[in-house]
């Protein structure tokens, strides 16, 4: 058999993983160096709450385990006879997750998510890895049958990453000298940190609890979305259990100023959600600053590379800040300060099996 333009000489070809245990499938979708807690177990089985099927998937290439997708399956029924009366839509939130960090896995992996949605007659597989832009990964999706899709799925393609060392006198080097002062300020000002037992269900419970009311008054504040609370405390509380999530607070005169829940997704901890009651008075105790660097010297300790800060774009303010008069120049600025990178990552891309069913999705994305 010839080669592949990736050195390859047998092609991909796919395992289904739908019965896996939740430890041995999280292993690789959300444990792995390149891992992911959108593809993990838990996330999956809460989106299956809502109406998903779930499909997971391990690529192999050469006798070698290269990929693991979680892909979720919708189902419209329509009107038309036939295979149209029933329309299947695939997302793989943040997938596929890449075992070899290498273009031939990746080739691989997307090659075999193609050949799964044509297996499933799907309209539409969007995917949205966290690859860098300019990347080998990025150049094997350019060559691949998946195309930029007609919108963005996550709020963001940027990320503000701080590179972890197990070294406090690096790490300190990296920050800021107005957020070193802000950390010493809040020290001496008697801010502690508080991190919760996910472990312990009554300790996890309450905390959970307490940080929903904290995260919906923010987003009562700046205007964005906060979903249902018996949903995100489903799902937070899961990810909590298989040790994928923790969940921290900055405290001042006793009370919680501000909370963080970390997602744990393979070498890096992200940021996941943030928030403060109306009442916080962040200014003046300087809270959030310590909370963060003491969440960094627990990642480097825990073995952790990276700590990921999220992203400072959104759909309506796509791409880098580039002065003050930037709505989200404050928060990248805040960021930089803590020692964070930016990367930018790929766009969403899909793949429509059917060129003609493809085109009428698109077009209705676009105008959505």
């Amino acid at each position: 058999m010839t080669a592949s333009r990736h050195g390859r000489t047998s092609p991909a070809t796919t395992v289904v993983a739908g019965d896996w245990p939740a430890a041995e499938w999280d292993s690789l979708a959300s444990r792995s160096p390149l891992g992911d807690v959108y593809q993990s177990y838990e996330w999956g089985e809460v989106k299956r709450t809502l109406g998903w099927e779930i499909l997971r998937y391990i690529v192999v290439l050469d006798g070698r385990r290269v990929a693991a997708c979680s892909i979720q399956e919708r189902r419209v029924s329509g009107r038309l006879p036939g295979p149209l009366g029933t329309l299947r839509f695939h997302y793989a939130p943040r997938g596929p997750i890449l075992l070899e960090e290498s273009a031939e896995a990746a080739a691989a992996a997307l090659e075999a998510l193609a050949g799964i949605a044509r297996e499933r007659g799907s309209v539409a597989l969007t995917i949205d890895p966290a690859w860098r832009e300019e990347s080998e990964l990025a150049e094997a999706l350019a060559g691949s049958a998946f195309r930029p899709a007609a919108r963005q799925v996550q709020v963001s393609r940027t990320a503000m990453v701080i590179p972890l060392s197990a070294d406090e006198a690096h790490q300190h080097r990296l920050l800021d000298d107005s957020t070193a002062t802000n950390i010493n300020k809040a020290r001496r000002a008697g801010v502690t940190v508080e991190h919760i037992d996910m472990a312990a269900a009554e300790t996890r419970e309450a905390g959970l609890t307490a940080f929903y009311d904290m995260h919906a008054a923010t987003g009562r504040r700046e205007g964005f979305l906060v979903r249902d609370r018996e949903y995100e405390l489903q799902q937070w509380r899961g990810l909590g259990e298989a040790g994928l999530a923790s969940l921290w607070f900055a405290v001042a005169e006793r009370r919680r100023r501000s909370g963080i829940l970390l997602f744990h997704c393979g070498r890096n901890v992200v940021l996941f959600a943030a928030g403060s009651p109306d009442d916080a008075d962040l200014r003046k105790w300087r809270a959030n600053h310590l909370l963060h660097w003491s969440i960094m010297r627990w990642a480097a300790s825990a073995g952790f590379s990276g700590y990921d800060l999220g992203g400072v774009d959104t759909h309506r303010h796509p791409g880098w800040p580039s002065g003050p008069e930037h709505p989200l120049w404050n928060l990248y600025e805040f960021k930089r300060r803590l020692g964070a990178v930016p990367e930018t990552h790929v766009r969403a891309h899909e793949y429509s099996p059917n060129p003609a069913l493809g085109a009428l999705w698109r077009t209705a994305r676009r105008l959505r």
